[in-house]
C-alpha cells in the first residue's frame, strides 16, 4: 500500500508554491473555456470561413494552454495533460491537412 501512496504523491502533489498538497482539478482558466466555446461553434457552423476561423482559435487556444501547463503545471499529472494536449492539437492538424 504504501507503494500505490508513493506513485500518488509523485504524480499529483504541488511542485509549486503549495508544496506538499494534492493538486487534482482547478477551475478552468481562460484558454479551456476559448477552446471549448469556439469548437462547439466550429462544429455546428457551416463549412467554410466561420468554420475554419472558430477551428483555428481553438487550436490556438488549446495549444497556449498545453504549454503553459508543460512549463508551469502546479503537478506532473497536469503536465501529462498539457503533453497529451500539444499532441492532440498535433494528431488534428496533421488530419486537416491530408498528412495522415
Amino acid at each position: 500500500m504504501k507503494s500505490m501512496r508513493s506513485h500518488l504523491d509523485w504524480w499529483f502533489k504541488d511542485l509549486t508554491v503549495r508544496k506538499g498538497k494534492y493538486v487534482i482539478g482547478e477551475p478552468a482558466n481562460a484558454s479551456l473555456i476559448i477552446f471549448t466555446v469556439t469548437i462547439i461553434l466550429s462544429l455546428i457552423s457551416y463549412k467554410g470561413f466561420w468554420q475554419k476561423a472558430f477551428a483555428i482559435i481553438a487550436y490556438a487556444a488549446l495549444t497556449y494552454w498545453g504549454v503553459r501547463e508543460v512549463a508551469g503545471g502546479h503537478s506532473r499529472f497536469r503536465k501529462l495533460l498539457g503533453i497529451m494536449a500539444l499532441v492532440a492539437v498535433a494528431g488534428a492538424l496533421l488530419l486537416q491537412l491530408g498528412f495522415a
